[in-house]
């Protein structure tokens, strides 16, 4: 099984530093890891994008039960895994790597460089959805490789006072797990993709919500019930829900591009079509002698002549 991690980082060459000292294997993505400092400081000055983030420090950790930090063999494996990692989620990054042996698991540090080379634009702080992607990937990945998958830790996400536990240990359902459940019910809701509309959802469930500075504050409708997001978890802080929002409405502006494309493509093809045929009719006119007439015109047709003289008056 492995666990990853993320977070920013206001110097490249401090994360290098520290994980590249205790290294016993390293490796780059679109770098050379025995420069990657350097490296890392010329891509932010071709692109003119210095600010304070410089990069990000990831890591990711196997099991002591899958890999053994002693044996060579498993080292060069778990670096190929997490390399493989790394470059399906940020294919566009410098990345540098370094595995450590030094603990009873496997683990390797990742720098990776806040600059995309291809926008040359700076990646910026969605960390809910950057973590989920990472795990997402590390998950299929390691499954590929016959190894477990990470399980969701639910403590990460829901914090509950020592009142609240007992209260759990003893089936009683407390309101913040009433607030915690109408959330989770209306978030499970693809349709909800804007703040407005979750809102108006959580009211029908007798719950109220409003922005209060950084954060959410929740309340049973008509108590003094009530929390903040990150009294609750993390999952129902302001910046989780609205990233979540904001990653459901590109989705769906992208379905309905992708769909819009897709009912103008046979339009494409027949424009095209006659525009070529057009064309070909154009080129064969322009082949013909000068007055050549283009058509034909069918001949008058002539009247028809009286022979009534001929064989006398009709009986």
């Amino acid at each position: 099984m492995a666990t990853t991690h993320i977070k920013r980082s206001a110097s490249a060459s401090r994360l290098v530093n520290y994980a590249e000292k205790r290294a016993v294997l390293k490796d780059g993505l679109n770098l050379d890891v025995d420069y990657a400092k350097s490296q890392f400081k010329q891509v932010r000055e071709v692109y003119g994008n210095q600010g304070k983030t410089q990069a990000y420090a990831s890591r990711i950790s196997f099991s002591p039960k899958e890999f053994d930090p002693t044996n060579e063999d498993d080292q060069q494996k778990a670096l190929d895994i997490a390399k493989e990692v790394y470059q399906k989620t940020y294919p566009n990054q410098q990345v540098a790597l370094y595995e450590h042996a030094d603990t009873d698991a496997l683990h390797i540090h990742a720098v990776i460089g806040a600059i995309d080379l291809e926008t040359g634009k700076k990646m910026h702080g969605n960390w809910q959805e950057y973590r989920e992607k990472l795990v997402h990937n590390t998950d299929e990945i390691v499954q590929k490789h016959g190894l477990e998958v990470t399980y969701a830790d639910p403590a990460r996400y829901e914090k509950r006072s020592m009142a609240e536990i007992k209260m759990q240990d003893r089936g009683q359902p407390t309101w913040k797990d009433q607030i915690r459940q109408a959330v989770d019910s209306t978030m499970s809701n693809p349709l909800i993709r804007d703040f407005q509309t979750f809102r108006d959802d959580l009211k029908q469930k007798a719950i109220d919500v409003w922005e209060r500075g950084k954060d959410l504050t929740y309340q049973l409708t008509g108590t003094n019930y009530k929390a903040r997001g990150k009294k609750l978890g993390t999952a129902y802080e302001k910046g989780a829900i609205y990233n979540e929002l904001e990653r459901r409405t590109r989705d769906q502006q992208r379905t309905i591009s992708r769909d819009a494309k897709r009912r103008t493509k046979p339009l494409q093809r027949a424009d095209k079509d006659r525009q070529s045929k057009d064309n070909r009719r154009t080129a064969k006119d322009k082949q013909r002698p000068t007055g050549q007439q283009q058509h034909v015109e069918n001949p008058k047709r002539q009247p028809k002549p009286d022979r009534s003289r001929d064989y006398g008056p009709s009986r």
